[in-house]
């Protein structure tokens, strides 16, 4: 699958010309953002920029410093933001299945989010250091993958658990149950067609896309080149595996590839998948 990435321009440079005009009002829906670790941190730039009209005026400070003031200052967000936006920032909380009808998600290959989650300092949300065998210094990316409670990460966070399963729970989480709620969230776009999700993101919710929306951030490879965010992501080499695949997530990870096309034949019906999401 060719991945499909932004250079930066005007959105209307950005967005395919099938999207049409962006002239649609915002909903005033509020939206609560499901963050999966490694899958598209600037995703909050889109949000934002939709609930947040006058955040031009945050002279340039990141949204998760916004989000914290907000909470020391409630009034702060509504100073810059006509819409509500829950559960978006700090960190990864899982989906509140009461509020699927209004989370917004980026869904990334399982393979790909793992090798990513190990290259960020093994990134596992929901481990405390009992969780981790001894040899967890040592692993490599496929031992990793393999460790006791790595997989399965979008599974649960899409049944109210954390990204990485600690020891102490027990709760039993369905592939098949995780994507169901898949198919319940009132938007669901792809890390490996960003540009793609973003402008099908504003068709659906309004508003227009503006540039820094369609750059990748914290990209460890980004930050190995000396620069933070990056407009192209080349996928990682599975084999770094060693044969490894995420069974689970790999279930979830193609039911929101289905739900990602019903959107847009639903929402951009003049693109066709075919074009956009399998090359030009």
């Amino acid at each position: 699958m060719t991945l499909w990435w932004a250079t930066v321009g005007h959105c209307a440079e950005v967005c395919d010309r099938c999207f049409g005009t962006f002239d649609k009002e915002r909903t005033s829906r509020r939206l609560r953002w499901l963050h999966f670790p490694k899958a598209g941190l600037t995703f909050q730039e889109t949000i934002y920029r939709w609930a947040c009209p006058n955040l031009g005026a945050f002279n340039g400070r990141s949204y998760v410093k916004l989000h914290r003031e907000s909470r020391r200052d409630p009034q702060l967000l509504e100073s810059y933001c006509d819409r509500q936006v829950d559960g978006t920032m700090p960190g990864h909380p899982p989906v509140d299945e009461r509020m699927l009808d209004r989370t917004v998600a980026m869904f990334r290959d399982p393979s790909q989010r793992i090798i990513s989650a190990f290259r960020d300092r093994k990134h596992a949300d929901g481990f405390q250091d009992e969780d981790k065998e001894a040899t967890w210094r040592h692993l490599n990316q496929a031992a990793f993958a393999r460790h006791p409670g790595i997989a399965g990460c979008m599974t649960r966070m899409l049944q109210n658990g954390k990204c990485a399963r600690a020891r102490r729970v027990r709760d039993n989480f369905s592939a098949l149950g995780a994507a169901s709620n898949v198919r319940r969230l009132a938007f669901v776009g792809l890390v490996e067609h960003w540009n793609t999700s973003i402008c099908l993101f504003h068709k659906v919710f309004g508003g227009k896309p503006q540039p820094d929306q369609f750059k990748i951030g914290h990209s460890s490879r980004a930050n190995e080149m000396g620069r933070g965010r990056t407009n192209k992501l080349v996928p990682y080499d599975t084999k770094l595996l060693d044969g490894f695949v995420d069974a689970d997530d790999e279930l979830v990870y193609n039911t929101a590839k289905e739900v990602f096309e019903g959107f847009l034949s639903r929402f951009a019906p003049n693109c066709s998948s075919q074009t956009l999401l399998h090359g030009n």
